[in-house]
């Protein structure tokens, strides 16, 4: 058990990592125009990062456990839900947009599965 808290813990040091740096190196460009590409990427991250930590510091109780269980279903069903309605909405509406998948992939899929794990989230603290 401890090699696979070790791992998760190295996981979500490195998420947090590669969120920290997307962060800071587009908070430094004299331009702020591309916000809407790199913030749901560092709050995917972020929030992938987080759950790892959950992961790899909780004690193994099975409440623990299933609260993280859920929160991992939850942000892959919403994220997936998010992905599929950015790539196809945009392919459906306008067809001659060959950039209007990237919506899915970059906002719409990272955005659906932080709003799933902070539903989950939500949901399980109000119980």
């Amino acid at each position: 058990m401890s090699a696979r808290r070790l791992l998760m813990a190295s996981v979500g040091a490195a998420l947090a990592i590669v969120a920290a740096w997307l962060a800071l190196r587009n908070l430094t460009l004299s331009t702020r125009d591309g916000w809407i590409f790199w913030v749901p990427m560092s709050l995917w991250l972020l929030t992938m990062s987080t759950l790892c930590w959950w992961s790899a510091l909780s004690n193994d109780q099975a409440v623990t456990r299933a609260n993280i269980r859920a929160s991992w279903r939850s942000g892959r069903i919403v994220g997936a839900v998010g992905l599929v309605i950015g790539v196809v909405g945009p392919l459906v509406i306008y067809p001659k947009a060959n950039l209007g998948p990237l919506l899915g992939i970059l906002i719409t899929g990272p955005l659906g599965f932080v709003v799933g794990v902070l539903g989950s989230g939500a949901v399980r603290a109000m119980r």
